[in-house]
């Protein structure tokens, strides 16, 4: 079972330790002891009219309770989207199997009982009172189901609702779907060598796209056995990475041909039906899109308008999560490569890219505000040490530099010191020397020497500042 789905079990577990279900286990507990002591039965004994009206008050009462709730439920989410991001609506009513199956479950039981009243209690004959004996346990599991349904589904639904739309639990269930990609992608990037350029050929024939939209998926393994089964292709290659937006009529692939094939037109369109285009991105083979999302929400969350920071701050915990999580799994360094002794070249989401995405928006939209500044350099010195490869270590290398000497830059003209207090500043001018020294740390482990012109340069703006820094200071105190 992967951690997503240990997760899931998990919180559906703990919800039943709410206080709503103390008050229903002493309800049942209640029932049960209430129908031994009178040696009563569980099985409702009525006649065909109590029949009627229990269903008809059950089946209605249900029927309002899912309008309402649901309603109310539209509107919650409507907000959350607003305050984090719109695409997190479209997770609750069409990624998320347990609201699904919630409402199919309360209104199939609403049907269930609308047939049992229309169909088995109005096939016994008017002038005949009494139900049969054959009917009852189908009628009691009707009345019961709808108790049940009322008294324990509900409350676990408005429960997990609830919990659902906290920006805590939404960052992480986006983590838990990014890094469940992850793992399974570290299959196929164990198949994978690096490509610094694309391959050349005489003859190379473009598939174009007959739709537009995004590039949801792509089978890989099909890809690889058309190869294996033409003789004719020298190779297939990808030419947009899953995620990308495809225009219509252009390329999406490129194969390779070293002799005329019969009937190309076929093989064309069984290529093109392995790319998945629509007009959602989706979670499946795009880990970009679990990034956008927290990206996304740390935006939202630092603008001016919702201004909570805190929100920022914990999509930068996720994100430096993700960000170590991929390093483990061995990355693809660059965007192109090459499935090993196989004919298909594959357009993958380049780990630069990846830690662009995730830092560089964030940085530029938050560098006013302190705490997001500190927390997003301390997120990158904390996923260093997992840098395994020189290329993640060169890449995380120039995001620090880039966000350090920018910051040093904005303070050294004045841009920052009407923003943050002489404290906030020189803490995070010490942040940037604590990232430098792991820097320096890590390269020392995997035994190369970088050029370090520009960390050293860093490094002294940093201290020249924090040396400034103390002046201010001691001249404000005297």
């Amino acid at each position: 079972m992967s951690l997503k789905n240990k997760e899931a079990f998990k919180d559906a577990i703990g919800l039943f330790k709410a206080n709503s279900f103390k008050v229903i286990y002493i309800v049942l507990i209640f029932t049960v002891v209430l129908t031994f002591t009178t040696k009563a039965d569980f099985l409702i004994k009525t006649d065909k009219a109590g029949y009627i009206d229990a269903l008809n008050l059950l089946s209605s009462l249900l029927a309002s309770i899912v309008a309402t709730v649901y309603s109310i439920t539209i509107v919650a989410l409507q907000l959350a989207s607003t305050q984090f991001s719109p695409r997190i609506l479209r997770y609750f009513l069409s990624n998320n199997p347990y609201t699904q199956i919630t409402l199919g479950i309360f209104l199939g039981w609403v049907v269930y009982c609308l047939l049992l009243k229309f169909w088995l209690i109005d096939a016994i004959p008017p002038e005949q009172s009494a139900v049969p004996d054959s009917m009852k346990p189908i009628l009691n599991l009707g009345i019961y189901g709808c108790i049940c349904l009322i008294g324990i589904i509900l409350p676990h639904f408005i429960v997990t609702i609830a919990e659902s739309i906290n920006a805590a639990s939404i960052t992480r269930k986006i983590t838990l779907h990014t890094l469940h990609e992850v793992q399974i992608a570290q299959k196929t990037w164990q198949h994978q060598e690096e490509i610094t350029e694309r391959p050349l050929h005489t003859n190379k024939m473009a598939i174009k796209s007959e739709t537009f939209g995004y590039l949801r998926s792509l089978n890989i393994e099909k890809l690889r056995k058309i190869t294996q089964q033409y003789a004719q292709i020298d190779f297939i290659e990808q030419v947009n990475d899953v995620g990308s937006f495809i225009q219509k009529d252009s390329e999406i692939a490129y194969i390779a041909l070293n002799s005329p094939i019969t009937n190309v037109k076929h093989l064309e369109d069984y290529i093109r039906k392995q790319f998945d285009i629509g007009k959602f991105r989706s979670y499946r083979q795009d880990i970009h899109f679990g990034l956008r999302q927290l990206v996304d929400i740390a935006l939202k969350a630092i603008s001016p308008a919702v201004n909570d920071p805190t929100t920022a701050i914990n999509c930068l915990d996720y994100l430096g999560e993700i960000i170590r999580e991929i390093m483990q799994a061995g990355m693809p360094s660059i965007g192109f490569t090459k499935w090993k002794e196989e004919k298909v070249y594959l357009n993958e989401a380049s780990f630069d890219r990846v830690v662009n995405q995730a830092f560089d928006q964030i940085y530029h939209y938050g560098k006013n505000d302190f705490a997001v500044t500190a927390r997003l350099i301390d997120t990158i010195r904390k996923v260093i040490p997992f840098a395994s490869k020189l290329d993640y270590l060169d890449v995380l290398t120039d995001e620090v530099l880039e966000i350090g000497l920018d910051f040093a830059y904005q303070y050294q003209n004045g841009n920052l010191k009407h923003i943050h207090s002489q404290e906030q500043l020189m803490r995070i001018f010490k942040v940037i020397l604590k990232t430098i020294q792991t820097i320096e740390e890590q390269y020392e482990k995997l035994k190369d020497n970088p050029d370090k012109d520009k960390l050293r340069l860093l490094k002294s703006k940093c201290l020249n500042n924090i040396e400034e820094i103390k002046k201010v200071k001691e001249d404000t105190i005297v």
